[in-house]
């Protein structure tokens, strides 16, 4: 374990064996996919092995989300961690629908910000998700992060274009979140 982030919640490294659990099984989930790329190509065993290959890189960090109870049950991220402009994005996927709107991601994302901005030293951190996944935007606005812009019909999603709003955080705003 990393962090407890909640009475039954905690994040930790993701693990070889979690390759062998429910994981794989959440990108052939359409529900948790609607908003990301992930449920559009099917991936073989091979490509999930490929990407636990990569987490040692140090351009990301990926932790696995899990309840005491349910083991594993969702992943969360800083991508593209750039140690020169000292920026990351931010994503998350909560794969066993059970503990949708339990807070989870919340407590997993402030234990996350935290880790980019203390232990990485990063000055912002930064997210973009459909208009219409309400749930992330909640998200990023619960985590503090700002609206800061917008792509205009930027992503397909379910047969039609869809704009893409932009969030961000920076390490002070964040600073002044986490105190209060």
């Amino acid at each position: 374990m990393i962090y407890r982030i909640g009475e039954a919640y905690f994040v930790r490294p993701l693990r070889e064996s979690d390759l062998d659990g429910p994981y794989l099984s959440w990108f052939e989930d359409q529900q948790v996919c609607r908003y990301n790329s992930h449920g559009k190509y099917p991936r073989t065993r091979e490509y999930f092995r490929a990407f636990y290959d990569s987490l040692n890189e140090p351009e990301h960090i990926v932790w696995a989300i899990c309840h005491d109870g349910d083991g594993h049950i969702g992943n969360i991220s800083l991508q593209g961690i750039s140690v020169i402009n000292r920026h990351a994005e931010f994503a998350i996927l909560l794969g066993d629908r059970r503990h949708w709107g339990c807070q989870v991601g919340k407590l997993a994302g402030m234990q996350l910000l935290r880790h980019g901005f203390d232990k990485l030293n990063l000055e912002r951190i930064y997210c973009g998700t459909a208009e219409t996944n309400i749930g992330m935007r909640k998200l990023a606005l619960s985590l503090g992060m700002q609206e800061e812009g917008r792509r205009r019909a930027h992503l397909w999603l379910e047969g039609a274009w869809v704009d893409m709003l932009e969030y961000g955080i920076l390490r002070s705003e964040f600073k002044k979140t986490a105190d209060h």
